[in-house]
């Protein structure tokens, strides 16, 4: 009995000198981490420690942004492994090179990132760099736009961002293969999870270079979207359903000039989503684990086509991915922007919806049209005007349309979306009217 307590005395000592240790190395990290980012900016934190279950604990951290006076504050940011005792062999690991050091699982969670949006956090423009891809598509026919700046959130009604972020990789070293995970939820900007399949780890590494086996990410941000859209509709002052089709022909011209050339399966698919979102997934399979490193220099066509990807809307995968690529003739005609002259003042203006007289209903072939008749409202293009009728391409559901002969005398409330026109030509059109 005696030699069993005293067994437990020593594991005891042992232990707490172990988390001792432990804890000294973590405040020395999390001190020098707040150095360095103290040169470039203010910064402060509550208190840290090491938990039980082996993670470094840091509380009510308060970061001012670089380039402004606002604030970033953070309740609680945790990382590290599942047990002090792998959290011990980590530290001694690292000490000696051995970056994962037989540890298997390591983690990091963020709580209530918070930071507010004002315009002083636009980005510069001496350090703006050129659009990805993903906003080139998602800001197509967006009033010229090739970002989301902080302002243009605001005007969406956003004032403060509000999120928790977590992220974890398994490392297994009889395979040599980890799978990192990575998930943040923003609230009402919606959520983002990711995760990698990889091989060919080196634990002596601190910079990697691994194989991708498999990607799989998903976004499901439907109020960001539907904000986003009624924002763009606004600034190009049309309604709802006639910035979707705006949006998908800019759409096809910006996959057309980064050569991809999708479906129109996949363009259904998008344009079924745009209307009513709920989440983007892409998975990724490829045949072969592709280096990492490999895909950052990859065209947008070479590495969709490397990486085997599968896209998903609303759950619903498009099962042909891929089209033949168009002729430039036969992609959708864009919004000429014309120069007008009013009352001595030159401005730009590209087509807008306009009143119009269904007397000049002729001038219009090829234009949008809204319109009431007969107690019922149509949106169509105008396809030919032949004496007192009108035959007008009528939507009629998501894809569909429907041409139909319209008597222009029984044509109320007609919008014609056109070309801003001098004053001269408005009162024209008024006088006709009377």
């Amino acid at each position: 009995m005696k030699l069993f307590t005293r067994l437990l005395i020593i594991l005891l000592i042992l232990a707490g000198l172990a988390y001792g240790y432990i804890w000294y190395k973590n405040k020395q990290m999390i001190d020098n981490v707040f150095t360095f980012i103290k040169m470039q900016s203010p910064a402060s934190y509550d208190s840290t420690y090491v938990s039980f279950d082996g993670k470094s604990v840091t509380t009510d951290i308060e970061i001012t942004v670089p380039g402004s006076a606002q604030k970033a504050t953070i309740k609680e940011l945790r990382f590290g492994t599942n047990s002090l005792f792998q959290s011990f062999k980590l530290v001694r690991s690292i000490e000696s090179g051995q970056y994962f050091g037989g540890v298997q699982d390591m983690g990091a969670e963020i709580k209530q990132l918070q930071f507010p949006l004002t315009s002083s956090m636009d980005s510069n423009s001496s350090f703006q760099a050129e659009p990805d891809l993903f906003t080139q598509i998602s800001m197509a026919g967006c009033d010229n736009k090739d970002s989301l700046d902080v302002s243009d959130l605001n005007a969406m009604g956003y004032e403060q961002v509000t999120m928790d972020f977590s992220t974890d990789i398994t490392y297994d070293k009889h395979i040599n293969q980890a799978n990192w995970n990575m998930y943040v939820n923003a609230g009402e900007y919606g959520s983002f999870n990711m995760d990698f399949l990889l091989e060919q780890i080196n634990p002596n590494a601190l910079v990697q270079n691994p194989k991708l086996k498999s990607i799989t990410m998903e976004s499901a941000t439907p109020e960001l979207t539907k904000r986003l859209f009624k924002y763009c509709a606004d600034l190009e002052g049309l309604e709802l359903e006639q910035y979707y089709q705006r949006h998908i022909d800019y759409l096809r011209h910006v996959l057309y000039d980064n050569n991809l050339h999708f479906s129109e399966d996949f363009y259904t698919a998008y344009e079924e989503y745009i209307r009513q979102p709920r989440s983007i997934k892409l998975e990724s399979y490829p045949a072969d684990a592709i280096n990492s490193m490999e895909i950052m220099n990859m065209s947008p066509q070479r590495m969709m086509n490397a990486l085997s990807m599968r896209i998903f809307f609303n759950d619903k995968r498009v099962l042909q991915l891929f089209g033949n690529p168009p002729l430039p003739s036969e992609l959708p005609e864009l919004d000429q922007v014309v120069e007008v002259k009013d009352d001595n003042l030159t401005r730009v203006q590209g087509l807008t919806l306009q009143s119009t007289s269904p007397a000049n209903l002729g001038a219009y072939i090829g234009y949008e049209a809204r319109f009431n008749y007969r107690g019922k409202s149509y949106v169509g293009t105008v396809n030919s005007v032949s004496g007192a009728t009108a035959r007008i391409k009528t939507y009629i559901s998501s894809g569909n349309y429907l041409e139909m002969p319209f008597r222009i005398n029984e044509i109320k409330d007609l919008r014609v979306r056109r070309e801003v026109e001098p004053e001269s030509v408005k009162r024209e059109e008024l006088e006709k009217d009377q």
